[in-house]
């Protein structure tokens, strides 16, 4: 099969052309950022057949041109612009270009291209806002369908609006589109795009452990932090199904851990390396993403239909994100 990346030269397109790489698909990336050298490295190595295409997906004429012209079978859209409340004051109308507008050219250009099968729309848990916290009465685990949303930043809104209008350009256009929403995700091909304002927790720990320094934390958090490269796996998977019962999907490990935990990881390999809660008066040097965390969500939709579970193992998550840290020396800047 063909598979179109859109939004392939970021963090989690990189590790979806990976994945799919490595088993051997043809795959094309569109991005208007080329894909980083250390990346092209690997990905040559790879038995897969890659092909890059630079492009502002804003552009109706140049999607349209690239997506209905090739025998592309699955698509998967990630291009995002993950803002925070700076970029939302300064330039809040790119946050709706990428996120929405993007999206919806992408779909228009699909209904032209009769090889495409399916459309996966990578989404955020960021889409249940304020549900997320259990401010609309949901207090165990995020479900699909069972939580209301309550998106409140223009990033929550545009993810939670771009689901809305893929679902309804599915069914408009007749094509197979499913939604899926991913937990907090770090790992593999994790870096500054320029257009994702910050970092995971845990990778911003990693950069600290790598430079031997201390990392001050100002609460101990409970997130279901998740791997990219099982964000990736999972994808895949999806794609690949026959039998998708839903158009909506939780994508996450469904366990919560605290970036301590991870911290306590890196300090096996990094002995240099130190971390601590904040005392009185010291600043954060770890960015938690607010002041509350979101409530864990619920795989088992996932795990029902498709049969995937992602790994919360984190002495089996280093592993292999040690051996990608060695091999990708120098991908991210290490300079404050």
């Amino acid at each position: 099969m063909t598979f179109l990346v859109v939004g392939g030269s970021g963090f989690i397109g990189l590790n979806v052309i990976e994945v799919l790489l490595s088993s051997s698909e043809q795959v094309i990336s569109l991005d208007k950022s080329p894909i980083p050298p250390a990346a092209s490295n690997v990905f040559s190595k790879l038995p897969g057949k890659f092909t890059s295409i630079q492009l502002d997906i804003t552009n109706t004429e140049d999607v349209d041109r690239v997506v209905s012209g090739d025998d592309v079978d699955v698509i998967f859209y990630g291009a995002a612009i993950t803002a925070g409340v700076e970029r939302e004051i300064s330039d809040p109308l790119s946050v709706f270009d990428v996120n929405v507008i993007g999206l919806l050219n992408v779909l228009k250009a699909a209904c032209k291209a009769p090889s495409v099968n399916r459309i996966i729309n990578i989404s955020s848990g960021s889409a249940y806002g304020n549900g997320g916290f259990g401010d609309t009465g949901w207090k165990d685990s995020l479900d699909e369908f069972g939580t209301r949303e309550d998106p409140q930043t223009l990033y929550a809104i545009s993810k939670y609006t771009g689901e809305r209008v893929a679902f309804r350009m599915g069914e408009l256009l007749k094509k197979r589109v499913i939604n899926v929403r991913l937990s907090a995700i770090f790992g593999r091909w994790e870096y500054d795009t320029g257009v994702r304002d910050t970092l995971s927790a845990p990778m911003q720990a990693t950069l600290l452990a790598l430079k031997g320094e201390t990392a001050l934390i100002d609460r101990k958090e409970e997130r279901d932090w998740t791997y990219s490269r099982d964000v990736a796996r999972a994808l895949y998977k999806l794609a690949n199904h026959e039998n998708v019962n839903s158009s909506l999907y939780n994508i996450s490990s469904g366990k919560t851990w605290s970036v301590f935990d991870w911290c306590a990881v890196l300090k096996m390999s990094y002995p240099d390396f130190n971390y601590r809660l904040c005392e009185f008066g010291e600043v954060s040097n770890i960015d938690l993403f607010g002041t509350r965390d979101r409530i864990k969500m619920s795989p088992d939709r996932f795990l029902r239909d498709i049969g995937y579970t992602l790994s919360a193992d984190l002495n089996e998550i280093f592993e292999d994100f040690k051996i990608w840290l060695n091999e990708s020396n120098g991908f991210w800047n290490l300079e404050p």
